[in-house]
């Protein structure tokens, strides 16, 4: 036998390394692999901040253009109702079923940034308030 074919076989016998999955997909299998409380309590979390995020903004919009004395609870129902979309997502991408098994995909690191902007747009509205005495004028 040549040492050629001495290296090919040695070469063949060797296990192929298997490459390391990107961090994105480590990330989302690390949260989808969370015990299921934890993951409800996350998707609570964010779908209150999502809440407490939009709450001034629709407020705001619908103060200076859509007033009507009839309908004073049309901004608190928008702001929930963005709450609850948020509150759906997370259980259909993070929390699932009993049992299922989720898949680790983009959507998983997707949910969770956004949310993570929504705790972070909540906690500067909070220091700006605090700060300013809610005095913008």
């Amino acid at each position: 036998m040549s040492r050629r074919s001495q290296r090919i076989r040695a070469k063949a016998s060797q296990p192929i390394p298997v490459p390391k999955p990107p961090i994105a997909v480590r990330l989302a299998r690390w949260i989808v692999h969370w015990p299921r409380p934890v993951r409800i309590v996350v998707t609570l979390v964010f779908a209150l901040a999502v809440t407490l995020a939009f709450s001034p903004l629709i407020d705001d919009i619908y103060l200076r253009y859509f007033f009507h004395p009839s309908t004073r609870v049309v901004p608190s129902l928008v702001s929930v109702f963005a709450g609850l979309c948020m509150y759906v997502a997370g259980w259909l991408v993070v929390v699932g079923t009993v049992d299922e098994e989720l898949p680790s995909r983009l959507a998983v690191l997707l949910y969770g940034v956004f949310g993570l902007l929504a705790i972070s747009a909540v906690l500067v509205m909070l220091v700006f308030g605090w700060t300013t005495g809610n005095n913008l004028g």
